[in-house]
């Protein structure tokens, strides 16, 4: 995980290997290409994801602090959300008790891979914190099958390598899942690089060759909104 207390990286929060594996799932489908997203780990079409939040009474702040944020992906999916109490769900959202200012998520349907003895989302414990809604919306993202938009093939970020391995604290494996680009393969629908995705770390410039940076956009995108009625489309009613 990143220190953010030793030097600011990019984002305060990242998807760790343990939650955000590569494993696959049975839910492909096809889909017009939009932002980057794995269609293979795509959810249903007009499905309902049960989204368990342990212990919680459904009406604490923290709670509706979580649905406020993951409610600004609905208006443009075909999907609801189904939050819970209890250990039941598609989806498991714990809270990360080792750094207050990270989150992770499993993609997509990797949740349903995970044993339902363990969280597919972690998320801030400080729902009073700025940057927390952002946070849920990134998670969700992720929840609903995007990866990270710096992650495009034609973002081209300059990475000093050397500064990366030594001032990040991420292992080698870590670097190349969750920072550098991913390969151009029918494995993931790509379009134009977006640097305003909610999707997009803030990229320090120390971290890069010649002062390449990137700041956080803290709601969705144009782009993050068009991926996601491609990749959900709602369709419109017949008129009798």
């Amino acid at each position: 995980m990143i220190n953010p207390a030793s030097q600011p990286v990019f984002l305060h929060h990242q998807t760790t290997p343990s939650i955000e594996d590569d494993t696959g799932s049975a839910h492909s489908l096809s889909r017009n290409r939009r932002n980057i997203g794995e269609p293979a780990k795509y959810w249903p079409q007009n499905s309902t994801i049960k989204i368990a939040m342990y212990d919680y009474d459904m009406d604490d702040e923290y709670v509706l602090a979580v649905k406020k944020a993951a409610s600004e992906w609905l208006p443009h999916i075909n999907l609801k959300f189904e939050f819970v109490a209890g250990e039941e769900g598609n989806v498991r959202i714990t809270q990360n008790v080792n750094n207050n200012s990270e989150g992770s998520s499993a993609i997509g349907t990797d949740a349903l891979d995970r044993s339902p003895a363990h969280p597919t989302m972690a998320l801030p414990r400080d729902h009073r914190h700025p940057r927390f809604a952002y946070i849920v919306r990134h998670e969700f993202g992720h929840m609903l099958g995007a990866h990270h938009a710096h992650q495009h093939p034609d973002a081209n970020i300059p990475w000093d390598m050397e500064k990366v391995n030594r001032m990040v604290g991420l292992s080698q494996q870590e670097v190349e899942r969750n920072l550098l680009p991913l390969p151009r393969s029918s494995k993931y629908d790509f379009t134009t690089y977006d640097g305003d995705s909610v999707m997009h770390y803030e990229i320090n410039p120390a971290l890069t060759h010649g002062g390449w940076g990137q700041s956080e956009s803290w709601t969705l995108s144009d782009e993050d909104i068009a991926w996601a009625k491609k990749a959900y489309p709602k369709t419109t009613p017949a008129i009798s």
